[in-house]
């Protein structure tokens, strides 16, 4: 994944962090102020409040789309990315972001994330991504760890595994050709783009190992499924 992730920052990191843009031809504005929309709408919907003193830990940053919505409104942010290009751009384009760690991670864990020093952790189009559901999974059991008693974490996954299957052999033959002309973005075939979706049966199982506790679910059944955890005692 790492060097997928670094490949499309390349290519065009506002694009593959907000496809619904132009390839090669981002509104700017428009990509900055649609995170905006996003994280409050995702506030909104699961009811989540955010002190000012709070300590989050941002899993799949990207270029800091989100991370600024995050810093605005808690006291420090430690934000990960699997990619460095990534991660070089997200400084690049937020210096004035100072209460912003900006931590290169593995791609499957939240090292090096102490254990209990957190109190909210979150994610957003990032899970969805991520070819094996595992591995999303295993990061459920390191929020548990990494986040204090009666911290929260709120994120998003896929609950929709119909749009994860292989497209047919014609449609990949076509934006092979289109991406290889510069007309269609890369890699719209990879297993680190599709991705997979996420059953809630088993989302649950290793939240409650984990010591979470589910105390929402947005949106079951499709591709923006909105969770919200919460850290027992």
């Amino acid at each position: 994944m790492k060097r997928f992730w670094d490949a499309r920052a390349k290519e065009d990191a506002f694009y593959f962090v907000d496809n619904q843009l132009r390839y090669r031809d981002p509104d700017i504005e428009r990509f900055w102020a649609g995170g905006q929309e996003a994280f409050d709408r995702m506030l909104d919907l699961l009811d989540v409040r955010i002190a000012p003193d709070e300590v989050i830990v941002e899993i799949g940053c990207g270029v800091g789309r989100i991370t600024r919505c995050l810093a605005e409104r808690g006291g420090h942010v430690r934000a990960m990315d699997v990619s460095e290009a990534m991660l070089e751009q997200a400084r690049s384009l937020n210096p004035e972001l100072e209460n912003v760690e900006w931590i290169l991670g593995d791609g499957r864990s939240l090292s090096p994330i102490e254990t209990a020093s957190a109190d909210v952790c979150h994610s957003f189009v990032v899970f969805q991504h991520i070819p094996d559901p595992e591995i999303t999974l295993a990061y459920v059991r390191e929020m548990g760890r990494v986040l204090r008693a009666g911290g929260i974490a709120f994120f998003q996954v896929s609950n929709e595994p119909e749009i994860h299957r292989k497209r047919s052999v014609w449609w990949r033959l076509r934006f092979t050709v289109l991406a290889q002309l510069g007309r269609a973005p890369q890699g719209q075939s990879h297993p680190a783009w599709r991705g997979s979706s996420i059953d809630l049966d088993e989302l649950r199982a290793v939240a409650q190992k984990a010591g979470l506790e589910i105390e929402q679910v947005v949106g079951a059944g499709t591709q923006y499924c909105f969770v919200l955890m919460r850290k027992g005692a």
